[in-house]
Parts: C-alpha cells; structure tokens; sequence
C-alpha cells in the first residue's frame, strides 16, 4: 500500500502537465466567457488565432505539476492507512487547501495573460501584478480559490476512491473506460458545487475589474448582472474539470499498472 501511495504522488505531476497540455484551450473559453470577453470560438481564432487558446498555458502547466504533486501528496498524508468516507473527505478538503496556497499566484498569472491582450508572457505578467500590487498581491483571490479547491478535492477524491473500489479489482488492468467514467463522475460534483466561487475568483484576478474585495466582486456581479452570472462557465468547467480528471486519473492508472509489471 505504501508503494502505492508514492507511485500516485511521483506520477501525479506527470498526468498534471499531460492534463494541462490538453485542456489549455477549454480552460482559456472559460476564463473569457466569465470575464464577459467571449465572442464565440470563431471570432477568437479569427482575430486572434489558434495559438491564443494556449496563452497562458506555461504557468498553467507548473500550477498543474506542482498542484498535482502537493494534492495526492497531501491527501495520502491526511489520509493515512484509512479508506473511509469520512477519511477521504476531510482529506481532500484539506488537500484542496494546501494546494491553493501554492497555485494562486499561478492562477492569477494565467488569468492576466488570458484576459490581457497586452501581456505576452508569464514574467512580463509577474512583474506588473507585484509593480502595481506589491508582492502579497500574487495571492490575490486566494479565499475564493481555497474555496474552490476544497470543495473541488472533498467531493473528488472521496467519489472516485468510492467508484474505483467498485469497479476495480485489484492487480486487474485499469480500464480506460472505467477510469473516465468514474472521475468524469467525480470531477463533475465540484463544479456543480462551487462554480459561484470561480466566477468570482476569475472576475477578481481579472485587472478589468477593479474589484476592492471579494465581496465587492460578488455584490456587484449578483446587482448588476443577476445570479445567473455566478453559473456563467458551467457547462465548459464541467467539461474541463470532469474531463480533466478523466486524462489524470487514466494516466496515473495506467502508469502504476505498467511500472508494476513491467519495470
């Protein structure tokens, strides 16, 4: 079991830049859809090209490989030798947390160079967060982000743990259609959840929005907008997320099957 437990932590920032490198594009879509600056996938290309919706995508790759590699190390942590509902909650809810201290100033790169058509790359965008904000502003959006993530984790490690267990026997090949059916399942509870607080976490690390707190962001999107606005996304997150969790879990599965048996 222990062998098992650091397998998944070392290959867990593999399938995070693996997961990372397919999903930039849907996960860009999103950010401009919350941020009210979508046009529609055919005006974005068109002025913009195909490479925009992969603008952003290195300091998305090393909030996922870091991000990865403190969540499952967190959440084997938390858990210990215990495979119980109630473990693997309060786990993942706390491996949600842990994460989020060490992914917000990525995040808020990322969202500066998917809503900035001024910002070319990742250093250009750090210097001018700490230049205007100084450098407790990297952690900008950080309670909405805990937030999320913590909801995110408890609801998808306990669910996937509780599917896999099901439908998994053990030393049997991982299937792939049964890995993508259940962390599809288990990817889609968070979002569902917790969108209201990545709308606001994204409208807040967007610098269009001169937003004093996050409860001024969440009052002045619920006055001016409705609270539908807290929804916008949900159908692309649930696609980024659910199939996110898809390409990680399938990949950890099949790399710990292989350097079992074959290595």
């Amino acid at each position: 079991m222990e062998t098992e437990k650091k397998k998944r932590i070392i290959f867990a920032p593999i399938a995070g830049i693996v997961e990372a490198t397919i999903m930039q594009p849907f996960d860009t879509i999103k950010v401009l859809k919350q941020s009210n600056q979508y046009n529609g996938l055919s005006a974005t290309i068109n002025k913009k090209g195909v490479r925009y919706l992969y603008k952003g995508l290195t300091p998305f790759m090393g909030q996922m490989f870091v991000k990865y590699g403190l969540r499952f190390s967190a959440f084997e942590f938390l858990r210990g030798n215990n495979n119980t509902f109630k473990s693997n909650l309060c786990a993942g809810i706390g491996a949600g947390i842990v994460e989020s201290v060490f992914i917000t100033p990525f995040e808020l790169v990322k969202t500066n160079l998917q809503t900035r058509n001024s910002l070319t790359d990742p250093v250009q965008a750090t210097r001018r967060i700490i230049k205007n904000n100084g450098n407790l502003g990297m952690f900008r959006g950080f309670a909405t982000t805990a937030l999320r993530q913590s909801i995110n984790q408890g609801s998808n490690f306990t669910t996937y743990m509780f599917l896999r267990d099901k439908i998994i026997k053990k030393d049997e090949k991982p299937s792939i259609l049964k890995i993508t059916a259940s962390a599809m399942i288990s990817g889609s509870i968070g979002p569902l959840l917790n969108n209201p607080f990545d709308v606001i976490k994204t409208r807040y690390m967007n610098p269009a929005y001169n937003y004093n707190s996050i409860y001024s962001a969440f009052n002045q999107i619920l006055r001016k907008e409705g609270i539908g606005a807290l929804w916008k996304g949900i159908h692309l997150r649930l696609f980024r997320v659910a199939g996110g969790q898809a390409v990680t879990f399938c990949t950890i599965e099949q790399l710990m099957y292989y350097s079992k048996n074959y290595i």
